[in-house]
């Protein structure tokens, strides 16, 4: 009787399938992650349609707009710490706030900080 070797999900998975799954995970369309890599809308979703082959210089800017690393966009990790998040609108506005001035994004957080420890109190 032969064996079968079964492929794990990143194997089996196209580039542009994973490409898909991981935008949709974190919650963002094609046209803020076309932004970010610096690409048109219609390229990216070339990418997730078709699934070619992006040059290292493009999977390098499509990894960091998704925020994994160029080995799990290429299907050679199957590690996905940002797609633990429960909560993708709470991960986009996030990434969001990456976009604001440092100050603003300390102000930010110095509010979350004092939410958080306002409810730690109350309970």
């Amino acid at each position: 009787m032969a064996s079968r070797k079964t492929k794990t999900a990143a194997q089996a998975e196209t580039f542009g399938e994973r490409l898909r799954r991981l935008r949709q995970e974190r919650g963002l369309t094609q046209a803020e992650i076309a932004v970010h890599a610096g690409i048109s809308r219609r390229a990216f979703i070339y990418y997730e349609a078709e699934g070619g082959t992006p040059s290292p210089d493009l999977l390098a800017k499509l990894a960091d707009a998704l925020g994994v690393s160029t080995d799990l966009l290429a299907g050679r990790s199957s590690a996905t710490p940002l797609s633990a998040l429960p909560n993708h609108r709470l991960l986009r506005r996030l990434k969001k706030l990456e976009e604001l001035p440092a100050h603003d994004q300390k102000a930010v957080l110095r509010m979350i900080d004092m939410m958080v420890e306002a409810r730690r109190r109350a309970v």
